[in-house]
């Protein structure tokens, strides 16, 4: 059955230099994309953490921002206030919208611009 083993002898070094190549560029985008997700979900953290009966009701727009500002100030998360965050006011609600993007450098000449949105309703 096995008599021509030519066949069976798996991967080429060139094979296993592709292979190798592809999982170090696909770990390389990993560790530069993935702490910019995980600052994500901090800032939905701390969306979390504003007190939903007080902000429509009791809180003005720069007490809101100085939540975010302290609360970035803790976790060590270095997007400035004022660039991603919109505070839009009616008699009904308060919107809170988190809008930023980062520009992480890959290698060479490429870039990988991640955005990150959310809004948050408030009555």
């Amino acid at each position: 059955m096995l008599s021509n083993r030519s066949k069976q002898l798996g991967m080429s070094k060139w094979g296993w230099l592709l292979f190798i190549v592809v999982a170090v560029a696909a770990l390389s985008a990993v560790l530069r994309v993935g702490p910019h997700y995980i600052d994500y979900r901090i800032v939905q953290g701390v969306a979390d953490r504003l007190p939903v009966g007080e902000v429509h009701a009791q809180m003005s727009r720069q007490e809101i921002k100085e939540h975010f500002q302290k609360q970035f100030r803790i976790e060590n998360f270095k997007v400035p206030v004022n660039d991603m965050l919109v505070i839009e006011r009616d008699r009904a609600q308060t919107l809170v919208n988190i809008n930023y993007e980062i520009r992480e450098h890959l290698f060479y000449n490429i870039d990988v611009v991640l955005v990150f949105g959310e809004q948050r309703v408030f009555k």
